[in-house]
């Protein structure tokens, strides 16, 4: 699907409009757009002539068509509202000192699902600001995975497009549900951009939000990945977390991370009550607000009417 619209457009009706989420989908891979240097914010660097522009359709503060995306990437649509598309939730712990998430990046390199990381350096805490990085092995990447979603909160997409034009290929990506969204619609574009090069895309599932943009969204466990981490749902202080697994990629990364004595399944069918709990009380908030605030600014949201009654419900 795609918009006739462009960059002054997208600076109208997300930019100026406060829905702006720092995700840096936008200026990934149009040479029109840029982020600020010091708050991560996309901006507009010259008039552009094209009609149907790359940086409007790939963001995800302007349209979200969920149901078309999902069935192009995953092939089906979700049964889950809450959780979106999955395979299977487990529950595990780290194997050694290390944390789960850089377990699962050492697994990812050692399976040989990527080659290359985009990964965030945070800039600031208040306000909270990151910026993408670059890693080239497992050994590179330990210092910056992320500890909470906000240590990612930045245009880490733009992170891609930095590797595809350093000819990278075979690129992961650990993100905030939000830049995955961005990410999820180009790839399902017919744009020729090279994000096709992303093999992996690991989601921090989402908390609370640091960016305006942020009290629009619904989507706190990263739908759009092929694994979701999230510490929600887990046994608070055990150590130990939740992972979505979403598609044939996010499985090969979990039975590579167990082989290799990474990663424990602590609990193969966890109680996924408070998880759900934790997201059903977030997006029915930020649901509300999308229709309470200016109902306009929900037409970026497309649900279909059995969403609508699950976030409306009390």
């Amino acid at each position: 699907m795609k918009v006739e619209k462009s960059s002054q457009d997208l600076e109208n009706e997300v930019i100026y409009a406060g829905l702006c989420i720092h995700c840096g989908s936008c200026n990934a891979f149009c040479p029109h757009m840029d982020f600020n240097k010091e708050n991560g914010e996309a901006y507009v660097v010259d008039e552009c002539a094209e009609t149907v522009g790359l940086c409007y359709n790939s963001c995800p503060r302007n349209f979200l068509p969920i149901s078309e995306m999902e069935l192009k990437m995953f092939g089906k649509t979700r049964i889950d509202l809450a959780v979106g598309v999955y395979n299977d939730i487990i529950q595990v712990k780290s194997k050694n000192k290390d944390t789960i998430l850089y377990n699962l990046v050492i697994a990812a390199f050692d399976a040989g699902i990527v080659k290359h990381m985009v990964l965030s350096q945070p800039k600031t805490k208040k306000p909270p600001v990151a910026f993408p990085v670059v890693v080239d092995n497992a050994k590179g990447a330990k210092k910056y995975i992320p500890k909470a979603t906000m240590d990612n909160a930045g245009p880490l997409v733009t992170g891609i497009g930095q590797a595809y034009k350093a000819y990278k290929r075979d690129i992961g990506i650990i993100a905030n549900p939000c830049h995955l969204q961005g990410l999820a619609k180009i790839l399902v574009s017919d744009f020729n951009t090279g994000a096709e090069r992303t093999s992996l895309k690991i989601a921090f599932a989402c908390s609370s939000g640091g960016m305006t943009g942020c009290k629009y969204c619904t989507d706190f466990s990263g739908e759009f990945s092929d694994i979701s981490y999230s510490p929600w749902g887990a046994p608070k202080g055990s150590g130990e977390a939740l992972l979505i697994i979403r598609t044939d990629i996010g499985q090969k990364l979990v039975d590579t991370a167990v082989k290799k004595k990474l990663i424990e399944i602590t609990d193969p069918n966890p109680d996924l009550s408070e998880m759900k709990k934790f997201l059903n009380k977030k997006r029915k908030k930020n649901f509300l607000t999308l229709l309470g605030k200016d109902l306009i600014t929900a037409k970026y949201l497309n649900l279909n009417v059995d969403e609508l009654k699950d976030m409306l419900e009390e």
